[in-house]
């Protein structure tokens, strides 16, 4: 009799693990067909690795299978590309995946290399814990359209509208961060504040018009000796500002002195000959932000006063 119990829970432990493995596998098929019809790039991953990715994945990323995938990359954020305000490989470690499981935050993104048509894309990132076993559904919604629309409504707040370089807005509200990294480095930053010899005859012969193009030219012109590191922008009207980062008062008089040079050789397509006048001065530690302006503006001023056309540096 107890021989006749003990097989008869044998089999039903047997009938119970056949039942739970079928399940399981038909759990694990139901889950990799709707993976397949998602249209966003779908993937199933352990902490370290890849275990299913659907056709869009492989398609985006390049690869013909899952196993040729694997004989290169094992995680998914081995595809992150670095970019501030994205996720990256880096970003929360090991457990990266854990955590954007957990958080509450809905607007994380990513940014990675489209081999299908080579080209950079961002993407929401949305990852889940699944309930049985150690793998997160991870789901990518392409949202490079929407980055790209409040990029140009970012760019449009920052740019001149009419010579497309910075404006007061923008210079504004960089300065700060370049003062305090020169004060933790060490580091000297000048600036140079310039405008248009007799802009106003300028207008009053030529036109409003040509003034403006003549804003449009300078700009460019300027903008191509500057290094990409300077920060360029439109003080208003003919007034325009460089803040030029690592360089001291000697290196920022030679810029300043070379730009006036080419301003001067330069012949403009209506106005054909103009000049400019240049205040050149360098931050000290102890400036607050009106002190360097009115510094520099002081500069400007004696330039204009001492004849135009030339580069004073206080």
């Amino acid at each position: 009799m107890y021989l006749a119990m003990l097989i008869l829970g044998v089999m039903l432990l047997l009938i119970s693990f056949i039942i739970l493995k079928f399940c399981s596998k038909q759990y694990r098929n139901n889950l990799i067909d709707f993976i397949d019809s998602s249209n966003n790039i779908t993937v199933l991953s352990k902490a370290d690795k890849i275990t299913a990715i659907n056709k869009s994945g492989l398609e985006f990323f390049g690869f013909r299978t899952l196993e040729h995938l694997l004989q290169e990359n094992s995680s998914i954020s081995d595809f992150f590309i670095e970019k501030e305000g994205c996720v990256n490989k880096y970003t929360y470690g090991k457990k990266w995946l854990e955590y954007l499981s957990k958080t509450s935050d809905k607007n994380l993104k990513v940014k990675m290399y489209s081999d299908y048509d080579d080209m950079q894309q961002f993407f929401h990132i949305k990852v889940s814990k699944m309930k049985h076993g150690s793998e997160y559904l991870i789901s990518f919604s392409n949202i490079s359209e929407l980055e790209k629309e409040k990029e140009y409504i970012r760019s449009q707040a920052d740019h001149d509208a009419l010579t497309n370089i910075y404006n007061r807005v923008k210079f504004n509200s960089v300065y700060p961060a370049v003062v305090d990294r020169a004060l933790r480095h060490d580091e000297a930053f000048s600036i140079i504040l310039f405008d248009i010899d007799y802009f106003k005859s300028i207008n009053d012969t030529y036109g409003h018009n040509a003034g403006d193009k003549v804003l449009v030219e300078l700009a460019r012109l300027v903008n191509l000796g500057l290094r990409e590191s300077d920060i360029f922008a439109r003080w208003g009207g003919e007034e325009f500002v460089i803040l030029s980062r690592y360089s001291t008062a000697h290196q920022a008089q030679l810029l300043a002195s070379r730009l006036r040079k080419d301003i001067e050789s330069y012949s403009f397509d209506i106005v054909k000959k103009m000049t400019c006048s240049f205040g050149v001065t360098q931050f000290k530690a102890d400036d607050s932000k009106a002190q360097l302006f009115n510094r520099v503006d002081d500069a400007l001023y004696e330039a204009k006063d001492n004849g135009r056309n030339q580069v004073v540096l206080k």
